[in-house]
């Protein structure tokens, strides 16, 4: 072998090295605040978890060690807080990957999410977004792959699914569906479909 085929080895990022998030593997137990009855996300402060943290999950701070947290089957109408409730709860609060608000009373997807760059996967299936654009602000999390939004009234939006597939490319599910080389075909036309007016629209401006 030549010296000129040898590929040099490039260290990872710390943040490159953390294993994935998936209900399949052998993860620590996340923290619970489902069917707490929480009005305000900030209310988790002052809430014990249903499970208790076992020890080997929690620092000497008492903060969890987890990665994933529960706060579904709530009354949350807003999650602006959301980041003040995961600084004070785990211990590496940019490691969190899997948040699960489903079954709450949310109406819009808030930027607040973007603040955690290790998001994996996201549950808000069961509330009340019902403009289809909100999901764009999720484009940010370059880490997302699973996302399920069934269950809100954006569902009634005529192609949905293939619309958060253009608008979230690095997804791999959307609702518990696998997205297939099909479903990303279809997005693509329908997002250039989508994009070709405004294009349109612009060059005749500059004309």
């Amino acid at each position: 072998m030549t010296s000129a085929s040898v590929v040099p080895y490039t260290p990872k990022k710390k943040s490159d090295a953390l294993p994935s998030i998936d209900a399949t593997n052998d993860i620590q137990d996340p923290l619970d605040y489902s069917f707490c009855r929480l009005n305000k996300v900030e209310d988790a402060l002052e809430e014990e978890p249903r499970s208790s943290p076992k020890k080997d999950q929690s620092n000497n701070s008492g903060k969890s060690q987890s990665r994933c947290l529960r706060l579904n089957n709530n009354s949350l109408q807003s999650i602006e807080r959301l980041n003040e409730v995961i600084n004070a709860k785990f211990d590496n609060p940019r490691n969190i990957a899997w948040i699960d608000l489903s079954f709450n009373e949310l109406t819009t997807v808030d930027p607040v999410l973007l603040e955690f760059p290790e998001l994996q996967i996201l549950y808000l299936h069961g509330n009340q977004i019902g403009d289809v654009k909100e999901v764009a602000k999720l484009s940010g999390l370059t880490k997302l792959r699973k996302v399920t939004l069934h269950g809100n009234p954006l569902e009634k939006t005529k192609g949905y699914k293939f619309q958060v597939m253009a608008m979230v490319p690095q997804l791999q599910t959307v609702d518990f569906s696998r997205v297939t080389k099909c479903d990303r075909k279809t997005s693509e036309v329908w997002n250039n479909m989508n994009n070709a007016p405004k294009k349109k629209k612009e060059k005749l401006e500059d004309d």
